[in-house]
């Protein structure tokens, strides 16, 4: 009879105590995930938000991160020091994501955490990430340089009248390291008063040693000549000339001879000269230039490198043979050779007297005995055009260009062993060059009546195209040593 009443007893009890831990649970999992507030103890970016609703802790996080805008970041390099704030630096925070997000990581913290904390005693703090502005950095990073880099100077190699070959030491140089300094920044949001940060700068060497240099002998030569009484185009030459002079291509390297010298604008210091458009001679910015790349060209080829793109002019020109001349166009057309040897090699141009010199430099294991040649397969024959010019005399003429003719030429590299033979003949290119019109403005025709007839005017003579001039047959094959300039005057695309 006890015992029964035992049992029923034990019955009722564990039916309250179970009644009790449902409604517990029932209880903490409303208050845990049912509801829109944020558990006791939850911060964001240090702003208390326990006891909150989610929706209604925007103004105050707003207000907050205001305040984390105008903290101070001063970055510093021994004297100098820059000033800005978190505000400049970083991308403006979306405060609805980040309420978003830090809610979505509060609904998955653990329900030990949860329950340890209902006193909110321990502080749950979320910190949202920072997003730094690349712009803002590279920015920055130019500024700095400015202030703090130093490019390295390569060591040069000059020629001394009584000592030959020498050479002249370089020097070590600095640069901002962007990257590194931007991993001392914090990386998410907090308080601050100050951030200090010291910009990361690192030692920049120059891109050749001295110790190569010394090794280095000369592995070829190019000469071409210029009319040093045509000033802005010798000032583009030289200008030309003195971007690739002392530049070093290692092994493997290509030498980009667009990259080297940069745009051609007035902006840049170049000048209006006479270039190539559209087949005909007109004065343009940078005219010159393709004398230095076509004589780099000849100099490259003598050094036995790899030519990876090269262009012939539209019109033969007079510095260089045809077939051996390279035409640059910015952003069109670049002249690009392989240092494909096992050393560097190093560029030097020298420009005086109407001659411009380019030389290249290498280990002398590399040095080889190179002749170019160029034969003249066609002669296009040039012809001559008149057009009507109302504005000059009848029966006067004037001539506005003199013609000369195109050609077909074929280019080519004899290679020489050590006996004086020739070991390898190899074909370079097959060029195509128009020929050049001559242009001959002339005066209005009279008016002849015929037959006495007052009414009749007559035919005028219009646009005439005259019979072609005949050009004798090209000789068989022509060294560079020993061929003459193919015209009068003229210059490539640049």
């Amino acid at each position: 009879m006890i015992s029964a009443k035992l049992k029923k007893g034990l019955v009722f009890v564990l039916v309250v105590i179970a009644g009790i831990i449902a409604a517990l649970v029932l209880y903490f999992y409303q208050f845990f995930y049912q509801t829109d507030q944020f558990l006791p103890g939850v911060a964001i970016a240090t702003v208390p938000v326990g006891g909150q609703d989610r929706y209604e802790v925007a103004s105050d996080i707003e207000a907050h991160f205001d305040r984390l805008y105008q903290t101070p970041v001063n970055f510093y390099f021994r004297e100098f020091s820059y000033s800005t704030t978190m505000g400049e630096i970083c991308k403006k925070a979306s405060i609805d994501k980040v309420i978003d997000e830090i809610w979505e990581q509060e609904q998955e913290r653990g329900i030990r955490s949860k329950l340890l904390n209902l006193d909110g005693a321990r502080v749950i703090a979320y910190a949202p990430p920072i997003e730094y502005n690349q712009a803002v950095l590279e920015k920055l990073a130019e500024e700095w340089n400015q202030h703090i880099g130093q490019p390295p100077v390569d060591p040069q190699l000059e020629v001394d009248r009584d000592l030959g070959l020498i050479v002249v030491p370089g020097k070590e140089g600095k640069q901002v390291n962007i990257a590194a300094t931007w991993d001392t920044m914090p990386t998410q949001w907090s308080a601050w008063e100050e951030l200090k940060i010291p910009i990361v700068v690192d030692q920049v060497y120059p891109s050749i040693s001295e110790e190569d240099l010394k090794v280095m002998g000369e592995l070829s030569s190019a000469i071409t000549w210029y009319n040093s009484g045509e000033i802005d185009r010798t000032h583009n030459l030289v200008r030309a000339a003195s971007a690739i002079n002392g530049q070093v291509v290692n092994p493997g390297e290509v030498f980009s001879f667009n990259k080297t010298v940069g745009a051609r604008s007035f902006e840049t210091g170049y000048r209006d000269a006479m270039v190539i458009v559209s087949g005909r001679f007109e004065p343009g910015v940078g005219g010159g230039i393709c004398q230095v790349s076509s004589t780099l060209y000849n100099s490259v080829l003598k050094a036995d490198l790899e030519i990876v793109e090269r262009h012939n002019h539209a019109l033969a020109v007079a510095y260089i043979p045809v077939g051996l001349d390279a035409t640059v166009s910015w952003g069109i057309q670049d002249f690009r050779f392989k240092n494909n040897t096992d050393h560097p090699i190093y560029i030097r141009t020298n420009t005086g007297g109407g001659q411009l010199t380019v030389t290249i430099y290498g280990h002398l294991s590399n040095k080889k005995r190179i002749e170019l040649t160029s034969v003249v397969d066609k002669v296009i024959p040039f012809q001559e055009i008149r057009q009507e010019d109302l504005t000059l005399n009848p029966g006067e003429e004037k001539i506005d260009q003199k013609g000369f003719p195109g050609y077909v030429a074929r280019s080519f590299k004899l290679v020489y062993d050590e006996n004086g033979n020739v070991a390898q003949r190899t074909q370079l290119a097959t060029d195509h060059y128009r020929p050049l019109h001559t242009l001959i403005y002339t005066g209005p025709v009279l008016d002849i009546p015929i037959n006495g007839d007052d009414d009749d005017t007559g035919t005028p003579i219009g646009d005439q195209i005259f019979p072609p001039h005949e050009e004798p047959d090209p000789s068989s094959e022509t060294d560079t040593t020993d061929q003459g300039p193919p015209l009068e005057s003229g210059e490539g695309n640049e």
